[in-house]
């Protein structure tokens, strides 16, 4: 039987904690006099945008913890292989693959919401694609750019483009197309 991976645990952990809150005892409790304050603070933002930041808050900690977990599925040889085999981008963090990869865009940013974690989450989940096949991922307000494997990027492309978040229509494609667009414009 194969261990979770760290993507299993941290989904198992999440709804765990989300078990746990709904299960929470809520008829009486020291709280009850910060409750006031907390429905004033919270007078302006919409009950969607509470359970995605209680989700990015609770979730992005699980999988930054898991983030560099070895797969302890692999025999002891070939986790030694695939170390060694590691290489580090221009911020130090770990990425495998050939070093051949492609730059895409993605107009999605952190105005929507998103943290690197929750967003790699995002990508990953749309695209059905392990995190090993991603590089380093730059993150602005407005939109984001991805370094994929280049054998991976039209799959991500394909599952992603034209999807919707949010009532809007996010839009993918290879970075150096939105760089010539600009350019002829």
């Amino acid at each position: 039987m194969d261990i979770p991976s760290g993507k299993d645990v941290c989904r198992k952990q999440f709804f765990h904690f989300i078990d746990k809150m709904l299960g929470a005892d809520i008829s009486h409790g020291d709280y009850e006099t910060y409750l006031p304050v907390l429905r004033e603070r919270f007078a302006s933002v919409e009950k969607e945008e509470i359970l995605q930041r209680v989700a990015a808050l609770e979730f992005d900690r699980f999988v930054k913890y898991y983030e560099n977990a070895a797969d302890l599925n692999l025999r002891d040889d070939r986790r030694e292989r695939v170390e060694r085999t590691t290489q580090r981008d221009t911020r130090g963090r770990k990425f495998g693959g050939n070093g051949q990869y492609q730059r895409l865009f993605v107009n999605l940013g952190t105005k929507d919401g998103f943290y690197k974690a929750s967003f790699l989450q995002f990508i990953l989940d749309m695209s059905d694609l392990n995190k090993e096949v991603l590089g380093r991922i730059d993150m602005k307000e407005m939109n984001s750019w991805v370094e994929i494997e280049q054998a991976a990027a039209k799959k991500m492309i394909k599952s992603i483009d034209g999807k919707n978040y949010r009532g809007r229509k996010i839009r993918m494609n290879e970075a150096d197309s939105v760089q010539r667009v600009k350019k002829n414009h």
